[in-house]
C-alpha cells in the first residue's frame, strides 16, 4: 500500500517561492530542502492562535459558564500553558527528523498501531476545518449579508487554495497574519479590558469550581488540537538547529497567542451574552472597530483552518490512502463544508463546547503517550528515522496505553452528549476526563516500558525497512 510521495532529488535547493505546490509528502524531507529558523515557528504558532475561535473559548468562560473575569483569566492561562509545553516539546523533533508528528508517533505505536491516531488526525482536521469554516462564515455573512452557503464557498476557496500549495505558503501567511492580526487586537484589547464587567449578569450554573474546571478542559482542548501536527511545522529547519530555540518557538508562539486572545475573550464575554460569534465584536465594539475588527478576524479563521486542512490532509496519507497530497486536501476540505454547513444550523456555542470536549478525549491519552515516550527515549537522543518506516515494526505500547487512558476517561466525561457516572455523581468537578486521561495513559505507557526490548535493527541495504525508500507499505 503506497503512502509516500516520490523522494525529491538529494541535491535539490530549497523552493524560493511560496507559490510552486509542494512535493514532499510523507517522507523525510531531505537536507536538500531544508530550510527556516525557529522564528518561522513562533510566527507560525502564533498567527495561527490569534484566531476567531481562540478568542471564543475564552468568552464561553464568561458568559456561558459564568465564571467572573479573574477565574477566567486563571482558568484561561492555565489551560494554554499545560498544551503549549506538550506542542513545544513535540516540535523539537521535527529538525532531527524531518518527518511529520504521526510518522513520529509509529515509534511508541508501531505502524499498524499508528492507524488509528492517523485516522483521528483526519477527523480532527475536518472537525476543526468545519469549526472554522463556520466562523468565517457568520462574520462573512455579517459583513456582506450573504446567505450561508456562498458564504461558505468563498471561505472554503480561501483556505483550500492556501493549503494546497502547502508548507511553505501556509509560512507566508502565518508570518504576514501574525504581524496585522496583533496590530488589531492590540486595539481591541484596549477597548476590551476598559470595558470588562468584573462578574457575569449570572453565576456559573454547576458551582465555580465546576465552571472553572470546565473552561480549563476546554481550553486545554482547543490548544491540544494541535498537537499532532506539531513537528509538521518544525520539519523544515536545518537537521542541526537548536531544539531549545525550536521549544521556545512553538511553545512561546502558542501560550503567549492563546492566553492574550483567551483573556481578552473572557473580557469580552462579561459584557454580553453571544448570541452567534459575530455578535461578540460587533454588538459590543463601536461600529467602525467592529468592522475593522471582524475583517481580522475573518482573516484569522484562515490562518488556523489551512494548518488544520494540511495536517489533516497528510493524516489520511499516513493512513495509508493512495492519493496525491492535494487530493487529499481537496477532500478533507470538502468534508469540512458538510460539517460546516450542518454546524451552522444549530446551537453553536453547544455544538463548539462538545466538540472541544470530544477532541480533547483521545488527544490527551495520545499527547501523554508522545510526551512519555519522548522523555523515556532521551530528550536530545537521535531518533533512528529508520524504525519508523520499518514494517516489521507493527504495533507499539503506545496503543494500549492511550486506550487504557481512554477508558478512564468515560467516567468523568460531562457535556450534553453523555455524562459519565462519577461526572453524575460530583458535578462540582466539571470535566476532568481529559486530566485523568492522560494521568493513566502516562502511567500506562511507563509501565509498560519498564521493561524494554532491544531496539529494532535496520538493514540500511535491505529497500523493505530503509526510510529513504518511497512507498513504504503499512
Amino acid at each position: 500500500m503506497r503512502t509516500d510521495a516520490p523522494m525529491p532529488p538529494s541535491g535539490a535547493r530549497p523552493v524560493d517561492s511560496a507559490f510552486r505546490i509542494e512535493a514532499t509528502g510523507t517522507e523525510p524531507v531531505p537536507a536538500g530542502l531544508r530550510h527556516g529558523r525557529p522564528w518561522s515557528v513562533f510566527t507560525l504558532w502564533f498567527g495561527a492562535n490569534v484566531q476567531f475561535a481562540t478568542l471564543t473559548v475564552g468568552a464561553l468562560s464568561t458568559a456561558v459558564f459564568g465564571l467572573t473575569f479573574v477565574q477566567a483569566a486563571l482558568a484561561v492561562t492555565l489551560g494554554t500553558l499545560l498544551p503549549s509545553v506538550l506542542i513545544g516539546l513535540l516540535s523539537t523533533r521535527g529538525p532531527g527528523t524531518g518527518v511529520l508528528q504521526l510518522i513520529q508517533a509509529r515509534a511508541p505505536f508501531g505502524l499498524l498501531g499508528n492507524l488509528p491516531s492517523a485516522l483521528f488526525t483526519v477527523v480532527n482536521g475536518v472537525g476543526w476545518c468545519a469549526v472554522d469554516s463556520t466562523l468565517g462564515v457568520f462574520i462573512l455573512r455579517h459583513l456582506l449579508h450573504l446567505a450561508f452557503a456562498p458564504a461558505l464557498l468563498v471561505v472554503m476557496a480561501a483556505q483550500i487554495a492556501v493549503a494546497l500549495l502547502g508548507y511553505r505558503m501556509i509560512h507566508t501567511v502565518e508570518r504576514v497574519l501574525a504581524v496585522l492580526l496583533v496590530a488589531v487586537f492590540a486595539v481591541v484589547s484596549v477597548y476590551g479590558f476598559a470595558h470588562l464587567h468584573a462578574a457575569p449578569a449570572q453565576g456559573p450554573a454547576a458551582g465555580t469550581a465546576g465552571a472553572f474546571v470546565l473552561t480549563v478542559t476546554v481550553t486545554a482542548a482547543r490548544c491540544l488540537g494541535w498537537a499532532s501536527y506539531a513537528s509538521d511545522y518544525s520539519r523544515y529547519l536545518p537537521q542541526h538547529t537548536s531544539p531549545r530555540r525550536v521549544f521556545l518557538a512553538a511553545a512561546g508562539g502558542t501560550a503567549l497567542a492563546g492566553v492574550w486572545i483567551g483573556v481578552l475573550g473572557a473580557a469580552l464575554g462579561t459584557v454580553g451574552f453571544i448570541s452567534d460569534p459575530s455578535s461578540m465584536v460587533s454588538g459590543l465594539l463601536p461600529a467602525a472597530l467592529g468592522t475593522v475588527t471582524l475583517v481580522s478576524l475573518l482573516l484569522s479563521t484562515l490562518s488556523s483552518t489551512v494548518i488544520d486542512l494540511y495536517s489533516g490532509a497528510m493524516g489520511a496519507l499516513v493512513a495509508g490512502f493512495q492519493v496525491r497530497r492535494w487530493v487529499s486536501v481537496l477532500v478533507v476540505g470538502g468534508l469540512g463544508s458538510v460539517l460546516a454547513w450542518v454546524a451552522g444550523q444549530g446551537d453553536y456555542a453547544t455544538s463548539f463546547q462538545n466538540f472541544l470536549l470530544l477532541t480533547g478525549y483521545w488527544l490527551a491519552p495520545w499527547a501523554a503517550v508522545m510526551v512519555t515516550a519522548f522523555w523515556i527515549s532521551g530528550r536530545g537522543s537521535a531518533v533512528d528515522t529508520a524504525v519508523l518506516y520499518d514494517r516489521r515494526h507493527r504495533f507499539g505500547r503506545g496503543l494500549p496505553a492511550a486506550l487504557l487512558g481512554l477508558a478512564a476517561t468515560v467516567p468523568f466525561i460531562s457535556q450534553t452528549l453523555y455524562t459519565g457516572p462519577v461526572a453524575a455523581a460530583h458535578p462540582g468537578l466539571g470535566d476532568i476526563g481529559p486530566f485523568v486521561g492522560f494521568a493513566v495513559a502516562a502511567l500506562a505507557y511507563t509501565a509498560l516500558t519498564a521493561r524494554r526490548p532491544a531496539p529494532v535493527r535496520t538493514d540500511p541495504h535491505d529497500p523493505t525497512t530503509s526510510p529513504s525508500t518511497p512507498g513504504v507499505p503499512l
